[in-house]
């Protein structure tokens, strides 16, 4: 299947408006393999009292806190709410926070027969401050880190034993790597063993270690990590993005690199045809920017494994990307939020 995607990858230069719907379409009930560090993320939302005097600091006045899935858990909650079937494999503490997390994900009919529970980790759990006055949009003013612990042992078998479960019922794997010990040099060889040896493409987002992956359908660094392969600034140099990109395909065996570069969009990298710039859609208005390379990345796996081309799947993980950070808070893009953003874009009104 994966050499099938890479074909489709260079069918023509410029998608249009209903290949986009099309494409869009054809997402619905494909089955993903999500294996990813699963984290919960809260947002407590304060308006300001007044300054304690106990120190220079302000009091704020709870009003709620919102727990949602994040790192893994929100590429999985993507897939969802773009039509897809997402099939978890990750680990959570023997906690409160993963029970939570846990509950969150079933509630939403999520698989996650392949999540299981680890004595002596803790749930990494992101917590956010949010503050502002009662008629004000609240800002976020600290993030408080907690939980983590041991990398997963090669010689835990929960992990393999998930993926190789999961493999007989999808479509391909999309690795959500947030540095938090799921993936690491132990266990990164046997996850892509097991998943070269079925034919399962995978797509892969990972913080810091990128290029321990190899046999990799498409990899969606940001410009900083592209930067980290070429060893130097790349600036708003297309010479040196693409020696980044180039150096990133060869190293991991990529069919294709999307390096994603904020305000100034996205680039796709192919073996087959020139780079593809794609300018950034909506507003440089930026809400919140949590969880948008979790919307990215699934959006670009869900497109690619559902019959898109590496074009299209990019043009729309571009547009999804653009939705999301409009939202607060760790978000999704529904099918139908894409839909009109792809019908409503007049930079396709000059395409079939």
């Amino acid at each position: 299947m994966s050499r099938e995607i890479r074909k489709r990858g260079g069918e023509k230069p410029g998608p249009g408006r209903s290949d986009l719907l099309k494409a869009i379409d054809r997402m619905i009930g494909v089955r993903v393999l999500i294996v990813g560090d699963l984290v919960l993320d809260e947002f407590e939302y304060g308006e300001i009292g007044r300054v304690s005097r106990e120190a220079p600091v302000l009091i704020l006045n709870h009003r709620r806190v919102d727990r949602l899935p994040g790192g893994g858990a929100n590429s999985a909650n993507n897939i969802l709410d773009l039509g897809g079937r997402p099939v978890v494999v990750g680990r959570l503490g023997d906690d409160e926070a993963g029970g939570h997390l846990l509950d969150l994900l079933r509630a939403r009919g999520i698989d996650v027969a392949g999540v299981w529970r680890q004595a002596g980790y803790g749930t990494p759990t992101k917590r956010r401050i949010l503050a502002g006055s009662p008629h004000a949009t609240k800002q976020q003013i600290v993030r408080i880190d907690r939980g983590g612990g041991p990398p997963v042992s090669g010689a835990e078998p929960s992990l393999e034993q998930g993926v190789r479960r999961a493999i007989p019922d999808v479509r391909g794997a999309l690795v959500s790597d947030y540095g938090l010990g799921l993936l690491n040099p132990e266990t990164i060889g046997p996850v892509s063993d097991a998943l070269a040896a079925a034919r399962l493409p995978l797509f892969v987002d990972s913080r810091a270690q990128l290029r321990l992956f190899r046999r990799v359908t498409a990899a969606t660094p940001n410009l900083q990590e592209a930067e980290a392969a070429l060893g130097e600034p790349i600036d708003d140099d297309p010479a040196r993005l693409r020696r980044a990109a180039d150096a990133l395909r060869g190293t991991l065996g990529a069919e294709a690199i999307v390096v994603t570069r904020g305000s100034h969009g996205m680039s796709l990298f192919t073996g087959d045809r020139d780079p593809i710039h794609v300018p950034v859609y909506g507003t440089d208005e930026v809400a919140d920017v949590t969880g948008a390379g979790d919307t990215v990345i699934s959006t670009f796996t869900l497109a690619a494994l559902s019959g898109s081309g590496f074009h299209e799947a990019a043009l729309l993980a571009n547009y999804a990307g653009g939705i999301v950070v409009m939202k607060r808070g760790t978000a999704t893009v529904g099918r139908d939020e894409l839909r009109r953003a792809v019908e409503t874009d007049p930079a396709l009104d000059r395409r079939p």
